[in-house]
């Protein structure tokens, strides 16, 4: 007699084996969120006040799938008087695929010039030749879940799997920061995208 194998324990097996490394993501990841930026001229686009932004108020653009309510990507730019940050928001699918975050830090602020360095006797004064950027990468997945008592079908849920930082290095998964800087992340696209659907242009 042949038994059976569980329906339960056949998918299982096909969702570990559909599994990605982190390399792999890394590797899908790019690819899509440069198709995305290679389709922009073709999506419908909206801008409004980041009135959310610290400092002077920024500028968020949202990129939408045309005649479809389906989010590309935002970008976000806000200029202080100390550092500027671009921050772009790529998805796929209604998920978060990838944040690449640019912060333009002065060496001094943009508002202490050559004139109020020497009246204050400083011989350092905000020079742009001077800015420094910091680079992080973000990279998300969509991973299938099983649920444990099995009288539901699968679900879907958003991770991130790598965090690259200005310095190169890459946060642990699953560590308390990884796990903080993923909600946080979570948060302002949601936000950005409250705002992007309800401020009045």
């Amino acid at each position: 007699m042949i038994k059976r194998v569980p329906l339960y324990l056949l998918f299982a097996i096909f969702i570990s084996s559909c599994t990605k490394t982190p390399d792999q993501v890394v590797k899908s990841v790019n690819e899509k969120y440069q198709k995305i930026n290679s389709k922009l001229k073709e999506y419908d686009s909206r801008t409004v006040d980041n009135i959310v932004s610290p400092g002077s108020p920024g500028i968020v653009t949202g990129y939408y799938r045309e005649r479809v309510e389906e989010m590309k990507k935002i970008t976000v730019m806000n200029v202080t008087d100390t550092n500027r940050v671009f921050i772009d928001y790529y998805f796929d699918e209604g998920m978060m695929l990838y944040v690449y975050c640019q912060n333009f830090i002065y060496n001094r602020p943009q508002s202490y010039t050559e004139e109020k360095a020497m009246a204050n006797g400083d011989s350092v004064w905000y020079d742009d030749k001077k800015t420094k950027a910091e680079i992080s990468r973000y990279y998300f997945d969509t991973k299938v879940k099983l649920p444990t008592d099995l009288t539901h079908f699968t679900f879907t849920k958003n991770v991130m799997v790598k965090w690259i930082q200005p310095n190169g290095v890459e946060v642990t998964p699953g560590s308390e920061a990884f796990l903080i800087e993923e909600s946080v992340l979570w948060a302002q696209a949601a936000i950005l995208m409250k705002e992007l659907k309800e401020t009045p242009q």
